[in-house]
């Protein structure tokens, strides 16, 4: 069964989608609540999709638009697929971004045959959240189960045990989702290039590997990109802690075609004419990119309109002041993070760039025709 709660003050406005909801989709049960009592309700109760109302008294004729709290409340704490179905959908303060969840619907000639529509186009949207909300779930069910015994063992205090259970089951819970064992076929197992990206960023901190982009910069333009590799450790700045540094340390971002130039990889007009060479050109590369890194150049894939295609160059370096990252008046955004062990990897990739030791010039011939022949007698 599919749940369906409708936030509206007045239930007449409502009558004409309802009907046509129950006649058209047999699964589908109805609520309603108003606006004062949907937050008591919602934490009872899980909808499967909500249709909001924004206005209160919307065919008195001093209408007040009252939808704005409740929609905070539903996308911040109580996310579902939302129809925002009014008389004025565009009444709220707050703009809403597209969304594969979100719909806006006026209230009049033909709205309940569209509401009918978008009900149906969300229903495998339902089933996804209810599946990975089920996974969740299992998981965390285990990760309960094979955590207590070691903090009961270990930790005698109540309100500790608390803290662990909580901090350690999340952590758990976290890396048990990482297991990709169940999925049957190799290419259900592999990640799609950007899954790497948390975006928008989670934690609260700078990290390492975080993407910024200079504010109010072109999105497509790579050179409008940078990559944090200063440590996370110096640049916690929350809680009590204050970062240990003014400046961060960024690599500049270039787009694929430089970035494959200067690993003397590129393709010039020939190249693109030749199927045979092309062909050899996509080996190394994909040999490349399974290492996450060419000598210097790190590539990062498309993200949707907020990442292009692009590559980090290492060895072009920049300062940025800790104080010009995000706010109102910054010089740079922070629009995703990158997850583990992606992160990571940018700082090995780093320390393979940076802190290689210089060497003098050897003879490198000599030294392997005198291993050869140790193989030759």
């Amino acid at each position: 069964m599919i749940k369906l709660l409708f936030v509206e003050d007045d239930e007449r406005a409502i009558r004409h989608a309802r009907s046509r909801v129950l006649e058209e989709h047999q699964d589908v049960i109805c609520d309603v609540q108003n606006f004062g009592d949907v937050e008591d309700w919602l934490t009872k109760n899980t909808p499967d999709i909500i249709s909001l109302d924004l206005l209160l008294g919307g065919l008195s004729g001093e209408a007040e638009v009252a939808g704005q709290e409740v929609y905070n409340l539903i996308w911040k704490s109580h996310f579902c697929p939302i129809i925002v179905y009014s008389a004025q959908p565009d009444a709220q303060e707050t703009e809403r971004p597209p969304h594969p969840f979100l719909r806006t619907i006026k209230k009049g000639k033909g709205s309940p045959e569209a509401f009918s529509a978008a009900v149906n186009d969300f229903r495998p949207h339902v089933d996804t959240l209810r599946d990975a909300e089920q996974q969740v779930r299992h998981e965390f069910s285990v990760a309960m189960r094979d955590l207590a015994p070691s903090v009961f063992e270990n930790i005698s205090d109540a309100a500790e045990r608390h803290r662990i259970v909580t901090r350690s089951g999340r952590r758990r819970l976290a890396a048990q989702m990482d297991d990709f064992s169940e999925y049957e076929g190799e290419e259900a197992k592999q990640l799609a290039p950007w899954e790497h990206y948390l975006c928008p960023p989670v934690s609260d901190d700078l990290l390492l590997g975080d993407i910024l982009q200079e504010t109010d910069s072109d999105a497509v333009k790579p050179e409008s990109f940078r990559i944090v590799l200063t440590p996370s450790c110096d640049l916690v700045a929350s809680g009590e802690r204050k970062p240990k540094v003014q400046n961060v340390l960024v690599a500049k971002c270039i787009t694929m075609k430089t970035g494959l130039t200067k690993v003397a990889m590129g393709l010039d007009r020939k190249t693109r004419r030749d199927e045979n060479r092309l062909e050899e050109y996509k080996k190394i590369l994909k040999s490349s990119l399974s290492q996450a890194f060419i000598r210097n150049i790190v590539p990062f894939p498309k993200y949707g309109s907020h990442i292009p295609t692009m590559a980090a160059d290492l060895r072009q370096l920049d300062l940025v002041e800790f104080s010009q990252i995000n706010g109102d008046n910054a010089t740079f955004q922070r629009v995703a993070s990158i997850d583990s062990p992606f992160r990571e990897l940018i700082s090995w990739a780093y320390m393979q760039t940076a802190c290689r030791p210089g060497l003098p010039d050897r003879n490198i011939h000599d030294w392997c025709e005198e291993i050869v022949a140790l193989y030759s007698n």
